[in-house]
Order: C-alpha cells, then sequence, then structure tokens
C-alpha cells in the first residue's frame, strides 16, 4: 500500500512537471510575440526592462543578428526550426526567431522556472507528505514484525524452559524410585555371583552388566534433574590434565585409541568433580565413535584464552550426523543403542552453571570437535 502511494505520488508530479514545461514554454511565445511589437522609437537597451514590467517571470533578453548570432543556430535563421529550448540550472531558456522593423532578428529569452513552482509545489509537498509517512509506515510495520518474532522466539523459549523443566523434575523422581530397588538387585546379583556355579555365571554376567548401565542412567537422571550447586574453588590446570590421562586409560586404551594431551599450565575458578564429569561424557562419547575404527586418535589441549580456559577435546572419528548436529542438545535423544541422550545436555548445564560455555561440533577435515570454556582463577587464588 506505502509503495502505491508513493507510485501515484510521482506519477502526479511528473504530469504536473510536464505542465510547467509547457506553461513556461507559453511565457516565452507571449515575450516573443512583445518583442515583435516593441516601438520603434524605444532602445533596444531599455526592452529587457519593459517586458519585465509585463512579464515578471523574465529573467535576461539577448537580441542577435546575424552576423552576431552565436554558432549552431543555421536551423533557426533559415526557418527549418521556429523553437529551441536549453537546460540551464534554474533558468528556461529558448531561442526564438522574432521580426522587428522588417528584419529577422534571434532571441534568446531566459525565463525563470521558478516562476512556474505554483503548478508543482503542492504536488512536491503532497510527494514528500506520502514519501514521509510512507517510510514511517513501513519502518513501524518493521518495528511490529521484529517485535512478532522476538515474542514469538521468547514463548518458543519459555515452552522450551518449562518442558525441560518438566523433564527435569520427572527424571529426578524417576531416578529417585529406581535407585533403591536397583542398589538390592545389584547387591543380590553380586551375593549369587560369588557363590554361583560355573554353568550359572554366564546367566548373572548380564544381569550385574544391565544394572550397572542402569546406574549410569540413574547418575545422568539425577544430575540433569537435580543439578548440584558448583563448589568453586582454585584448580590447577595439571589436576584437570591427570584426570583425561586417567580416564583416557579406563575408556580409551582398551579399544586401542591413542590419546595425546597437551596442557598449559595456569590455574582456573572451577569445580573439579562438574569438570571431570563432562570429560567423563566426551572420552566416552569418543571412545564410542571410535570403537570400530583402525587408527583412532583423541586429543587434547587446555590453554588460557583472555579470561578463560579453553579445554579442547578432538577425534578423528566419523564426526556428527546431520539428524545429531539438529538435535545436538535435546534430552533423551540418542543414535546411540545404549545411551541415554543426556550426556551433552548435562555438559552444557555444567559448563554454564560454572560461568563458561560449551559447544561441539564437526571438523572441516572430519572428526568432532568439542570445546569447553571456564574461568580463569582471578589474582590471589
Amino acid at each position: 500500500m506505502p509503495l502505491l502511494l508513493i507510485a501515484s505520488a510521482v506519477r502526479t508530479y511528473q504530469q504536473l512537471e510536464d505542465q510547467k514545461h509547457v506553461y513556461l514554454r507559453s511565457r516565452v511565445a507571449a515575450l516573443a510575440g512583445l518583442l515583435e511589437t516593441m516601438p520603434t522609437t524605444l532602445p533596444e537597451s531599455n526592452w529587457p526592462a519593459a517586458l519585465a514590467e509585463q512579464e515578471p517571470a523574465l529573467d535576461s533578453l539577448a537580441i542577435f543578428d546575424r552576423d552576431s548570432s552565436p554558432p549552431g543556430l543555421d536551423e533557426l535563421w533559415s526557418g527549418r526550426e521556429f523553437y529551441r529550448t536549453e537546460n540551464q540550472p534554474g533558468i528556461f531558456r529558448a531561442w526564438v526567431p522574432v521580426h522587428h522593423s522588417g528584419r529577422l532578428r534571434l532571441a534568446r529569452i531566459d525565463v525563470a522556472e521558478k516562476s512556474a513552482d505554483f503548478l508543482v509545489a503542492h504536488a512536491r509537498h503532497h510527494l514528500i507528505l506520502v514519501g514521509a509517512g510512507s517510510l514511517l509506515i513501513l519502518f513501524l510495520f518493521g518495528l511490529h514484525t521484529r517485535a512478532q518474532r522476538r515474542t514469538l522466539a521468547a514463548e518458543r523459549k519459555q515452552a522450551e524452559l518449562e518442558q525441560l523443566a518438566r523433564l527435569g523434575t520427572m527424571s529426578a523422581v524417576l531416578a529417585h524410585e529406581i535407585r533403591n530397588p536397583l542398589g538390592a538387585i545389584k547387591g543380590y546379583a553380586q551375593l549369587l555371583l560369588e557363590n554361583a556355579s560355573a554353568d550359572s555365571r554366564p546367566l548373572l554376567d548380564p544381569i550385574l552388566a544391565e544394572t550397572s548401565r542402569l546406574e549410569r542412567l540413574v547418575q545422568d537422571l539425577l544430575l540433569y534433574g537435580r543439578p548440584s550447586a558448583p563448589t568453586v574453588a582454585a584448580v590447577h590446570s595439571s589436576q584437570i590434565a591427570g584426570l583425561a590421562e586417567r580416564h583416557a586409560r579406563l575408556f580409551l586404551a582398551p579399544a586401542n585409541i591413542h590419546f595425546q594431551s597437551d596442557v598449559s599450565p595456569f590455574r582456573l575458578q572451577t569445580d573439579l568433580s562438574l569438570v571431570e564429569q563432562v570429560l567423563l561424557n566426551l572420552l566416552r562419547n569418543s571412545a564410542e565413535a571410535l570403537r570400530d575404527q583402525p587408527g583412532g586418535r583423541v586429543g587434547l589441549t587446555l590453554l588460557r584464552q583472555g579470561s578463560f580456559a579453553i579445554l579442547r577435546l578432538v577425534d578423528n572419528g566419523p564426526g556428527l550426523s546431520p539428524l545429531a548436529r539438529q538435535h545436538l542438545y535435546q534430552p533423551f535423544f540418542t543414535s546411540k543403542a545404549s545411551g541415554t541422550g543426556l550426556g551433552l545436555a548435562i555438559s552444557r548445564q555444567i559448563a554454564q552453571s560454572l560461568g563458561g560455555d560449551f559447544s561441539l561440533a564437526n571438523q572441516p577435515a572430519g572428526g568432532a570437535i568439542a570445546e569447553l570454556r571456564l574461568p580463569l582463577a582471578g589474582p590471589g587464588h
């Protein structure tokens, strides 16, 4: 709608501009007619003043004979052209042949363009008002659209947070209800295993393996549903390196996955047990991704970057699938047969609770790269 209004106003203004030039040409024709009737007793030098009294739009006047005429006007002198105009800033200039006292003369008549502005003044003001109004409408529409998008995004975010809160509460309740009977099942299975015969052991081993898997699920549910408040203290980077080496031996070495670390010496302000939980999740994921891949490698670096420590874990596995990237931090989503779908959600939750952040992405050359940002220790720690 605003664009249609602007187009209509521009079209009206252009039509009036055409009328303005018609009006100016009519003023020139009137002046040429007056020139031909100038009294012969009036000196030629007084002609401009005499014409200006009758036509105030006249800006200047010059009369030429054939021998004093500027070049390029032969068509006018020969009668093959009766009228010629030139573009001059603020001036409507016309060359017109005139007859006076039986002689053919050439008049250069300059008329001020502003004398015809009354024809387009209203249209010009209308165009300005329409343009300004249309721009205002478009601006307000843009603000309204942007506000709507922000509102919808905020509503979606709020709905996601409420859903995550409900999931967290449900997870914590479920984990609490499962943990005690699960502990009893595992305890009885271990007692039976101690006194079991060789024929019975193959039946009990899967029970213990599944109870261990369920214990890990319960632990993840509790971590996600009822995250503990961080106990922040000064931690040296070598302590994190030691944890990484120990868990790498546990998860990576049995699968012949090479592990290498590069850690700079500095202090962080963090909760070591929560950082260990993130390391466990990442190393476990790398071990599962590289289990059937020969030449598997995992590299860990820990370095300073501004006011943060960057813990980076890189592997040469298959990387994240498009579906996994789409649901990266969605609780309970997993592409693994035995996964809980909570590891990455917990890792990001821990990172944010420690004043940092967590990200996971594919490397351009293949494999995945996980990055944990943690605050450095302040002065005096």
